[in-house]
């Protein structure tokens, strides 16, 4: 699960387990302070990996490579479906622009695996969820396009609650038989694997590690966190098209422009 502090993420999670178990709350100030992985039973193995507000644009991209190293390790070999996750009344600018930013990070294809996920369905006010997109940002509605229009909507102040998870891993089954059943993020555990396969040198092994024995070399962290500037300077990038500025006026930096900046310094500086 993907998205901004105080989204809904950690709300949803429990939902989908049925239970309260990862720690959430509307605070704009994250309960989430790193990656968490619940395992749900019923009838099948589901594992649900919550992440702290990756999409917020006030942390380090150091902090957050390490969360996403650890998101990496937690769902290897790879993930079925990001959910993106999205407030009914939200829709921020590092939200606009998260798929362009998610790109930079796990590559183009990351869109064929998510589903956007809305909470606050009560906030809808007797609207569809369909009505609530159809008339609502027009790039929400491009966003939702470049995810194969595919979304579902949470409402926890409904009683019963099952309907609607039902409903979603439906969705999400049909996204993993679209896939070929095949996890998403080939190209980038495989990485991740000579990566391993280079630090133990020539020893030959039958199986790829586990999670709790994949480590990581120097220089795939540091390609990460060169991956996760960019991220940062995508999420904060403004659209300049819309803008009525006056051509001949100055701008001042946007933070877009200084992560960027920091992005030229260690992609310069990396061996």
């Amino acid at each position: 699960m993907i998205g901004k502090t105080g989204g809904g993420k950690s709300a949803a999670g429990n939902t989908i387990v049925g239970k309260r178990v990862l720690r959430s709350s509307t605070s704009a100030v994250s309960q989430t302070k790193s990656c968490e992985k619940v395992l749900v039973t019923r009838g099948r193995n589901i594992e649900v990996i919550d992440t702290p507000g990756i999409l917020d644009t006030n942390k380090s991209a150091d902090s957050i490579k390490n969360e996403i190293a650890k998101c990496l390790k937690l769902s290897y070999p790879g993930p079925h479906v990001f959910l993106l996750v999205l407030q009914i009344g939200r829709f921020t600018k590092e939200e606009e622009n998260s798929i362009d930013a998610l790109e930079k990070l796990f590559g183009p294809l990351v869109s064929n695996y998510m589903i956007v996920l809305f909470t606050h369905g009560d906030q809808l006010k007797g609207k569809s969820i369909v009505e609530f997109i159809q008339s609502g940002h027009p790039k929400l509605r491009q966003l939702i396009d470049r995810c194969g229009n595919r979304f579902h909507v949470f409402n926890n102040k409904k009683k019963c609650k099952r309907f609607q998870v039902v409903e979603l891993i439906k969705k999400i089954d049909e996204l993993v038989e679209e896939n070929g059943r095949q996890p998403f993020g080939e190209e980038m555990y495989e990485e991740m694997w000579q990566s391993e396969e280079r630090q133990v040198g020539d020893t030959k092994r039958e199986d790829k590690p586990t999670e709790e024995h994949l480590p990581l070399t120097s220089s795939f962290m540091a390609d990460l966190l060169q991956k996760m500037i960019l991220f940062q300077a995508t999420l904060a990038a403004t659209d300049r098209t819309n803008t009525d500025d006056d051509p001949g006026q100055s701008v001042a930096p946007t933070d877009s422009h200084l992560y960027l900046s920091e992005a030229k310094s260690v992609i310069e500086t990396a061996p």
